[in-house]
């Protein structure tokens, strides 16, 4: 998945990289590291690709869940042990592809769009099988999966990856102009709308599921957020009003269920989630309100949502940039919360605060030549890393925080 040249410092840089050199560096070294490594890495939930843990779960859920999560939060990377091989994650393959062509728009020299072909082209190549009987296309993980609601075999299609990867072929629609990738993401809002379970449906709300035949106990917030955005962003593209209106249905669920405070839960049955209001869960909440207030021209939920950036930047982020792993524990910081709160305040034009963690996951997390550690904890660190948790998600922060910033600056006289 490699391809010829290199993407040399650029010449004429747009103001956004001559004033901040070092995210755009980083930022390069890192794409250019994930290319290198052909996209290959341990994902966060791996675990059960061990014939080990396969063996000693007996096919039971509950030790599933504990092999899963014991390889997940154990303090050293336990994966080269346990038999883990580094596989190819659809998730990273949609955010370095959605990083690559923010650097394709901010019209620096380099191959970004090729490289954002080469990431999208693989996704196509691998999405779920088609005589599986789905409507449409759809996405799973490359790795076993299992949760506190349910069991996913590898490769077996959800919503989130689903969304993740169609928005990339969105944004590639959008960057380089491509029919086919709009016709995927068209393709991919029929799983979303035939293939998951509406748990319930009125004029004003809907709610579907994470994935094909899941009960109505597993209402989960921020994919239904993010479906929405998903969705509103396609109907637009395509003009079909319909779709714009499911999409709506969907934001007004996700915004009815915000707290009086500002945050949201995991589920909507927060007495058996482990997760309070954690980190990039509510990032991903905001990401898909302002996306879909920016793509359907709908304000109705502007309300919600800037309720819900205050209470993220105040609850989910310590006063000099780290991630909090939730409101109610400031331990461990996570990478992934890192990228996620560059990405959040990129999108909503507050670069400080953006610039703020950018800056201090810069300086704690990485490790140089294009790799970011997992987690910090308060007498821990996690060095290893997890690639599309940790490069893959701060790629697509620092590329989005990068294009922010150039929209921000007044065009150059004579430009």
């Amino acid at each position: 998945m490699s391809c010829p040249g290199s993407s040399s410092s650029p010449k004429n840089n747009p103001a956004s990289l001559e004033k901040e050199p070092l995210y755009y560096q980083v930022l390069n070294e890192t794409l250019e590291e994930a290319e290198w490594v052909g996209y290959q890495g341990y994902s966060k939930f791996d675990g059960l690709l061990s014939p080990i843990t396969q063996a000693l779960s007996f096919g039971w859920w509950p030790l599933r869940l504990f092999w899963s999560q014991f390889v997940t939060r154990f303090p050293f990377n336990l994966r080269p042990l346990l038999g883990i091989k580094k596989g190819i994650n659809p998730e990273a393959l949609a955010l370095f592809a959605h990083a690559n062509l923010d650097c394709a728009a901010l019209g620096v020299p380099g191959h970004y769009s090729f490289r954002a072909e080469t990431c999208l082209e693989w996704s196509l190549a691998h999405k779920v099988s088609a005589n599986h009987g789905y409507h449409g296309k759809c996405w799973g993980y490359n790795h076993p999966w299992q949760s506190r609601g349910f069991y996913q075999p590898a490769n077996s299609p959800n919503c989130y990856l689903t969304v993740i990867v169609a928005s990339a072929f969105v944004h590639g629609y959008q960057v380089i102009g491509k029919e086919q990738y709009l016709e995927v993401a068209r393709s991919a809002v029929d799983f979303l709308m035939n293939d998951l379970p509406v748990f319930f449906e009125d004029n004003q709300q809907k709610s579907i599921g994470y994935i094909p035949n899941l009960g109505p106990q597993m209402q989960v917030i921020n994919i239904n957020a993010l479906a929405g955005a998903l969705i509103a962003q396609v109907g637009v593209t395509t003009g079909e009003g319909p779709l714009v209106e499911q999409a709506r249905r969907l934001m007004n669920f996700v915004a009815r269920q915000q707290t009086p405070y500002g945050g949201w839960f995991y589920t909507t049955n927060p007495q058996k989630d482990l997760l309070t209001h954690d980190n990039y869960h509510t990032g991903m909440i905001l990401d898909a309100l302002w996306t879909y207030a920016q793509t359907s021209g709908d304000t109705s939920f502007e309300t919600h949502r800037r309720h819900g950036l205050e209470y993220y930047r105040q609850h989910l982020f310590t006063p000099y940039g780290a991630p909090k792993w939730s409101n109610q524990h400031t331990w461990p910081h996570d990478i992934h919360g890192s990228g996620q709160g560059i990405l959040t305040f990129a999108l909503t034009g507050d670069l400080d605060t953006a610039r703020q963690i950018a800056s201090w996951a810069i300086d704690h997390f990485y490790k140089g030549a294009g790799d970011f550690a997992y987690q910090q904890g308060r007498f821990l660190r996690k060095p290893f890393t997890l690639l599309h948790w940790g490069n893959g998600w701060m790629a697509r922060g620092l590329a989005a925080l990068l294009l922010a910033q150039q929209k921000s600056y007044p065009p150059t006289p004579g430009s």
